[in-house]
């Protein structure tokens, strides 16, 4: 079967009855659609400690995610680290019906992919702490298909399109411990890429016959420098409470010429979060934290194929850290709020749950966390591994 380039097209075109032409040029034109597609393109969970309790730690928890999540929070930490993350990453498919240029869906989510989303290391220098880290921030893969959609006078047929959107953080990060207010900054290189495959078939209803087809397969990387600011506060009067806020530019990207069209900024992001700690009820040793955490998502562009809008994102959850067997399990529970963050996309939210291991006098701490969405589908699953490099203290 031949594929027809856009030149040729039109001189078929010219050769067609005007019905026929019309509607081969609208099947050309015809833009693409995430109708029900869970939001994870800014909003993806990383897999961290903090991703069983709804994500509620990440603006005040002090680790190797800190160098993206909250520079300030870096200058807590007294001893060299290095963590790493695994996790899912959910794909939606779409079954598509009726009219070609007002379809409906019936769409799935699947567990998807595992991949490492967080790779991060963290050292005190003579002022405070430097941190490296790689975070996935975001990610997109929805495929469609159907056959036997009307369009005018023609339909189409064999139609698959698939999108695939990944934002990959590299950070590098310097964060102070100032007494009761920590302050940092980094420089944040996003990594973002994109794919767009389409393929369908052009057939005259009236003659069965193939009138055209319609192949592209759009694919590339892009990329952009931002920066990252925090501050972290403990009131003198309750050392018990953080309050944390972090600012994240957007990142305009570049070399993404075969793709702007389709994303070309990576939205900023504002944080601000609150963790509050308690003593616990099962022994003397236990306590509890539990948490809030507001994500502002800003600056996006609404007139781009995977359009963004200013939206926010929450989470909140609690941990709660028994002390058994020569070891700290941390159970955690959560949820997690990301509504739509651009037309045409689905809301995703979940309630999370999780548990750590942290055995006295080693040097390894092991999280496993899992995210259940509301709206159905397969449960998320992260595993986080951090190993104190310079000792635990």
């Amino acid at each position: 079967m031949r594929t027809y380039t856009v030149l040729e097209q039109v001189r078929m075109m010219k050769k067609l009855p005007l019905r026929v032409s019309l509607a081969v040029m609208a099947i050309s034109g015809s833009a693409l659609s995430l109708a029900q597609v869970p939001d994870l393109v800014n909003a993806l969970d990383a897999g961290g400690r903090t991703m069983g309790a709804g994500g509620a730690f990440y603006a005040t928890d002090a680790n190797t995610y800190s160098a993206l999540s909250n520079p300030a929070n870096l200058g807590f930490i007294n001893s060299s680290q290095f963590g790493i993350a695994f996790r899912n990453l959910p794909t939606s498919r779409q079954r598509v019906s009726g009219s070609f240029t007002n379809r409906t869906f019936n769409g799935e989510e699947f567990f998807g992919k595992r991949a490492i989303t967080h790779v991060g290391y963290a050292t005190p220098v003579a002022t405070g702490t430097i941190g490296l880290s790689f975070t996935t921030g975001g990610y997109l893969r929805n495929q469609q298909a159907g056959t036997g959609l009307a369009n005018g006078q023609l339909r189409v047929d064999n139609y698959f399109e698939e999108t695939i959107s990944q934002t990959d953080f590299f950070t590098i990060s310097y964060g102070r411990n100032s007494g009761q207010t920590n302050y940092g900054f980094g420089i944040v290189v996003a990594n973002q890429y994109i794919k767009n495959e389409r393929n369908l078939t052009i057939v005259d209803p009236q003659t069965n016959q193939t009138v055209g087809t319609q192949q592209s397969n759009v694919s590339g990387n892009g990329t952009g420098l931002g920066a990252v600011v925090g501050i972290s506060h403990t009131p003198v009067n309750n050392p018990d409470l953080n309050v944390s806020f972090s600012l994240r530019t957007p990142i305009s990207l570049e070399g993404n010429t075969s793709t702007e069209a389709i994303y070309d900024r990576v939205p900023g992001k504002a944080t601000l979060g609150l963790a509050m700690r308690t003593d616990g009820r099962f022994g003397s040793d236990d306590f509890m934290v539990y948490g809030f955490q507001a994500d502002y998502y800003f600056g996006g562009q609404s007139n781009r194929v995977i359009p963004r809008k200013n939206h926010l994102v929450f989470g909140g959850g609690l941990e709660y850290n028994l002390f058994k067997f020569d070891a700290r399990w941390p159970i955690r529970f959560g949820v997690q709020m990301a509504p739509s963050g651009g037309a045409g996309f689905d809301e995703r939210h979940a309630l999370t749950f999780g548990l750590g291991y942290r055995p006295y006098s080693n040097k390894y701490a092991v999280d496993l966390n899992f995210a259940s969405p509301t709206g159905g589908g397969p449960v998320d699953m992260s595993l986080g591994i951090t190993y104190a490099v310079g000792g635990v203290k």
